[in-house]
């Protein structure tokens, strides 16, 4: 087996593990003390422990959808239509942080890049966590997965036909 093959694999575990890494950090983070959060909204209940269990639905779609995500990317080693799978969800992947993102700079009482001054603490700024940055990572690695399944899978179906191309 040809080892190039196996590039989209390793481009959708990484973006697996982008994607789980990115739920379970927060969206939105005072700028000089790191040592505490904000609760969104999103619907974690705060408190409890960062496991899978206390994401909300949309994170553990989210983590569901890179593991398909995943799955497609193997399958596209042999069946090269199986490379849209990955292409799909890093789509839907990307648009989580997308929306996130511009409901908190079109609302102005969210107070994204505005000062806050915490009780006991010098002021800071409300500025965004590593949430958004690594699920946009995590899904452009799963959109690279789908293109190079695409173009590294091979030509030739299981009934002998061409991928793309009229059999003459």
């Amino acid at each position: 087996m040809n080892r190039t093959r196996l590039l989209p694999v390793g481009l959708a575990a990484a973006g697996l593990v982008t994607v789980l890494v990115g739920i379970h950090t927060e969206l939105l983070h005072a700028r000089s003390m790191y040592d505490f959060t904000i609760t969104t909204g999103w619907g974690r209940v705060p408190g409890q422990p960062r496991l899978l269990h206390s994401l909300n639905h949309e994170e553990r779609l989210l983590a569901q959808l890179a593991g398909v995500g995943l799955v497609g990317s193997v399958l596209a080693t042999r069946w090269r239509q199986a490379a849209a799978v990955p292409v799909l969800t890093g789509g839907v992947v990307l648009f989580y942080p997308v929306r996130a993102v511009l409901h908190y700079l079109g609302d102005p009482g969210t107070g994204v890049y505005t000062g806050v001054v915490p009780v006991g603490d010098p002021a800071g700024r409300v500025v965004f966590g590593a949430e958004p940055y690594l699920l946009v990572l995590g899904g452009v690695l799963l959109l690279a997965a789908g293109v190079a399944g695409w173009r590294l899978s091979p030509t030739a179906t299981t009934d002998g036909e061409t991928n793309g191309a009229l059999a003459g």
